[in-house]
């Protein structure tokens, strides 16, 4: 989740979770295992006792020495005004300010305060409402620069070690609300099935999420690999060849004909039931449907899925694990990657970094390195920037053709953050520093 030179921006409510949260993040701090960089408070303007709420925040940073950065949403207008429920317009308009205060910092990560029982709340939820694997994962510990270190942690664990530092939290009126799903779940179901099935069902519901994530990542990486031989993308359309797509085991064409729809609709999420209706298409149940996003039809033996908008062709699209040490060639391209080490890094030694060559710091980077094409909305902070970037942004302003953008290789960890935009810009949070111990050399080559 971090290192030692790491900035993390804590999202702090003022609940006992978030709390928890900064008291953990606090001492992590002082020890000098990551910069506490600030925190931050939005103030939705939903409850009477809001502005309170800010005060006691903004009181305990001060406290902790910590800077505090707050905003005020007027959200029941928002979700009046866009026609939203007040949960989904406070959700929206909290990732935003998060990740404002985030750039505008130049933070590294936001830090939010989910526990054990959200993981198991939100299983529980996308079960009785329908989902397939990725679904099954929950809450990712890191993803998309959000961190949540207290995953493995209960709420009531928390509670009592605020209790014993004598530290108080606010208590939210609307968390007993049973109209909301997700209060109903905690206050009825969750105790309902701990009394009556499995009194640990809130940790058995935490490791399914973790075995689910974890297929889901294999899951992904082999679907990425059948889509190869199965879609082609070109301007306004998707194209899936209907034999090869039959010859896929089901879970795979799911996949592969999920990434396509997801494709065609600029990243919006597929449901089973698109799924379905594109797959019944290939297989000659029908001739033709229309899916969210897309229209569907069978001409000359592939499934063509045509978008409401204009889609950038993606000609070299791929994806494949380069272990560590390793080397990979990149199908489609003419270009090989090459990861070298770990080797240990003298103490005062200088490194050099050039387009073809980096070094990153080995203990930032896991088991192996996944080399893949661009996707819509790449984001990560190069090195040398205060903020994130978009890697289409990069290519702008190193002037890469745009016809050759699809087969710049992209170098990840494998969570998915961006390692490398291989020829061009490394990362910042995998760069070398002072405290850096290993590195791993990171060598493009053109066959």
């Amino acid at each position: 989740m971090w290192r030692p030179d790491t900035r993390v921006v804590a999202a702090v409510s003022g609940g006992s979770d978030s709390v928890g949260l900064l008291f953990l993040l606090h001492g992590l701090h002082t020890r000098g295992d990551v910069v506490l960089d600030a925190v931050a408070h939005l103030n939705h303007q939903i409850r009477p006792e809001a502005d309170a709420d800010e005060r006691f925040c903004a009181e305990l940073a001060t406290r902790l020495k910590v800077p505090f950065i707050a905003a005020h949403i007027d959200v029941p207008a928002r979700a009046l005004a866009e026609k939203r429920s007040l949960e989904v317009a406070a959700r929206e308009a909290r990732r935003a300010f998060l990740t404002q205060v985030a750039d505008e910092r130049g933070a590294n990560a936001v830090a939010t305060a989910h526990t054990q029982d959200d993981q198991a709340e939100t299983l529980l939820l996308r079960i009785a409402r329908g989902t397939g694997l990725r679904g099954l994962g929950g809450i990712a510990p890191v993803r998309d620069g959000r961190i949540r270190p207290l995953l493995e942690l209960c709420r009531a664990e928390l509670q009592q070690e605020l209790r014993d530092r004598g530290e108080p939290w606010r208590e939210d009126a609307t968390n007993a609300d049973l109209s909301n799903p997700r209060n109903r779940v905690r206050h009825e179901l969750l105790p309902y099935l701990q009394q009556h099935f499995n009194p640990s069902v809130v940790r058995s519901l935490t490791r399914l999420a973790d075995l689910a994530r974890t297929d889901d990542v294999w899951m992904a990486e082999a679907a990425a690999s059948a889509a190869k031989q199965v879609v082609t993308v070109a301007a306004g359309e998707v194209r899936l060849d209907c034999r090869a797509l039959q010859a896929l085991p089901g879970a795979l064409a799911r996949r592969v004909v999920q990434h396509a729809l997801e494709t065609v609709s600029g990243g919006a999420a597929a449901g089973f039931e698109d799924v379905e209706t594109v797959r019944a298409v290939a297989f000659g149940a029908q001739p033709a449907a229309q899916v969210s996003g897309a229209r569907v039809e069978h001409s000359a033996g592939s499934v063509v899925l045509i978008g409401k908008g204009h889609i950038a062709p993606q000609k070299d699209w791929f994806r494949v694990d380069l272990p560590i040490p390793g080397t990979v060639r990149v199908a489609g391209t003419s270009w090989q990657l090459e990861a070298v080490g770990p080797q240990t890094r003298l103490p005062g030694s200088v490194w050099s970094a050039s387009n073809f060559q980096v070094e990153v710091d080995a203990a930032n980077v896991g088991s192996h390195f996944v080399v893949r094409s661009r996707r819509a909305g790449d984001l990560f902070q190069p090195l040398g920037m205060s903020g994130r970037k978009k890697v289409q942004d990069v290519f702008v302003d190193r002037k890469v053709n745009r016809n050759d953008r699809d087969s710049v290789p992209i170098v990840t960890d494998v969570p998915g953050r961006i390692v490398w935009v291989a020829g061009h810009v490394l990362g910042a949070e995998f760069r070398v520093t002072e405290h850096t111990n290993a590195v791993i050399i990171l060598k493009l080559r053109r066959i």
